[in-house]
C-alpha cells in the first residue's frame, strides 16, 4: 500500500452508534444490555440516584438534582423536563460525535416520558440519528399513565427519525396467566436488547452481503415516524423454516400482518460458517411472499462463528415510506473522513416570501428569516 493510500485509509471515519437509557426502565434495560456485552457502547440518564447507583455501568448522567434532589420525577413529567434542561450539557458531550443514537425508554413515567422528547432534539441538533425505542404500559397501568406515554411520543416524534413502539401488551399470549410480573415487565426489556445486539452486530461488519449504516440511514428518514421490530432464531436442519414462521406469527408484526402491509423493511441475517443460500431464500421468500411490490427492501448478511448451527433473522418494518419533510443534507452519514461542515439548505426551493429580496437576518451563523423547522430539519407531525 502506497504512502498516500495509507494516509487514506487511516483518515477513514467509523460510524459510531450509542445506546442511551433514559429513565428507570430504560437505565434497566440498558444496564442488561451491558452485563451481556460490555463493549457497547452505552450511557444512562436518570434523576433517581438510587437507580443510578445500583447500575453497573461506568458512563451514568445524574439529571435534576435541584429539581427532584436524587428523587425519581414521580410520574411528574414537567420535572423529567426540567431536569434533563438544566444538565443539557453533560448530555450534548455524550452526543459528539454519535453517528446513530438509539434512545431506549420506558413511556408513562416522568423522568422518560418528560427528558426523551428533549434528549431527541439535542441528538438532532448534534447531526445524529435518532431511533428511539420506547415500550407503552400495560393496560392495567391505567388511562393516565397510557395518556402521559401517548403524549410523549407525539413530541419524540417531532425530532426522532423512527421509532419503535413496543406495547407490552401485545409480548403477553393468554397462556402467559402464570407468568411471574418479573419476567412480564423483562418482555419489552428482551425485545430492546434484540434490536440494539441485532444492528451492533450487523452493522460494524462487513459481512457476506453488508448492511450499513447508509442503509438504516435511508430508512429513519423514509419511514415516516414509526417503525416495527421482531427477530426470531432458531437452530438445526429446518432452522430457515423455522425463523420464517416465527417471524409470520411474531406479535410485535401483528401475526405477520404488518409485513404484508409495510411500505420499507431491513432484514438482517446472522448465521455460521454453515449458512447455505438455500436458508437465505428461504427466510427473504417467506418475509417478502405478501409484501406490496412498491415497497423498499433492503438485506445483509454476516456470517459469525459463535452462529455454527443457528439462525438468527431480524427485520425493522416500516408502516409508511414518505419523502423526508425537509432537505436532511447536512444529516448525511459520513462514512469515509471527517464529519463536513454543514451544508447551505435549498432556500431558493423552500421559499423566503416577503423576505426574498431583502439582507437576511443572520445569526450565529443562521439564517433567521427561514423558518425554524426547515432550519433545523424538524419533523412536523402529521
Amino acid at each position: 500500500m502506497s504512502d498516500v493510500a495509507s494516509s487514506q485509509a487511516g483518515d477513514i471515519k467509523v460510524p459510531r452508534m450509542v445506546v442511551m437509557g433514559v429513565g428507570g426502565s430504560g437505565v434497566q434495560a440498558v444496564a442488561a444490555m451491558s452485563r451481556v456485552n460490555p463493549a457497547l457502547s452505552a450511557v444512562v440518564v436518570d434523576t433517581d440516584t438510587k437507580m443510578l447507583e445500583a447500575c453497573p455501568m461506568k458512563e451514568c448522567i445524574h439529571i435534576g438534582a435541584i429539581v427532584t434532589n436524587g428523587l425519581s420525577a414521580g410520574g411528574d413529567v414537567e420535572l423529567g423536563r426540567q431536569s434533563v434542561e438544566k444538565n443539557s450539557s453533560g448530555i450534548r458531550k455524550q452526543l459528539r460525535e454519535v453517528d446513530l443514537l438509539v434512545v431506549v425508554v420506558g413511556l408513562g413515567g416522568g423522568t422518560g416520558s418528560g427528558a426523551v422528547p428533549v434528549i431527541t432534539r439535542l441528538a438532532r441538533e448534534a447531526g445524529a440519528l435518532v431511533l428511539c425505542m420506547a415500550s407503552m404500559p400495560f393496560k392495567f397501568e391505567g388511562r393516565k399513565i397510557s395518556n402521559i406515554a401517548e403524549d410523549a411520543l407525539k413530541r419524540i416524534r417531532t425530532h426522532a427519525d423512527a421509532i419503535v413502539r413496543i406495547p407490552n401488551e401485545r409480548l403477553l399470549e393468554r397462556a402467559d396467566a402464570d407468568l411471574l410480573a418479573e419476567q412480564a415487565f423483562a418482555r419489552s426489556h428482551q425485545v430492546m436488547c434484540d434490536a440494539v445486539f441485532s444492528l451492533g452486530r450487523m452493522l460494524p461488519q462487513t459481512g457476506v452481503c453488508g448492511l450499513d449504516f447508509a442503509c438504516i440511514h435511508t430508512m429513519l428518514r423514509n419511514c415516516d415516524g414509526f417503525c416495527h421490530f421482531a427477530s426470531a432464531e432458531a437452530e438445526g436442519s429446518g432452522r430457515a423454516a423455522s425463523v420464517a414462521a416465527g417471524l409470520a406469527k411474531h406479535q410485535l408484526l401483528n401475526k405477520g400482518k404488518l409485513l404484508a402491509s409495510s411500505a420499507g423493511m431491513v432484514v438482517g441475517i446472522t448465521g455460521g460458517a454453515d449458512l447455505r443460500l438455500s436458508e437465505i431464500e428461504t427466510v427473504m421468500d417467506a418475509v417478502q411472499e405478501n409484501l406490496r411490490p412498491d415497497a423498499w427492501v433492503n438485506f445483509g448478511v454476516v456470517t459469525d462463528p459463535s452462529f455454527e448451527g443457528r439462525l438468527a433473522v431480524f427485520v425493522l418494518v416500516a408502516e409508511q415510506w414518505r419523502e423526508a419533510l425537509v432537505d436532511d443534507a447536512n444529516r448525511q452519514m459520513v462514512l469515509f473522513g471527517k464529519r463536513s461542515e454543514q451544508g447551505e439548505l435549498p432556500l431558493e426551493t423552500a421559499g423566503k416570501g416577503r423576505f426574498t429580496n431583502l439582507d437576511p437576518t443572520i445569526h450565529d451563523n443562521q439564517d433567521l428569516d427561514v423558518p425554524t423547522y426547515i432550519r433545523r430539519a424538524i419533523k412536523l407531525p402529521r
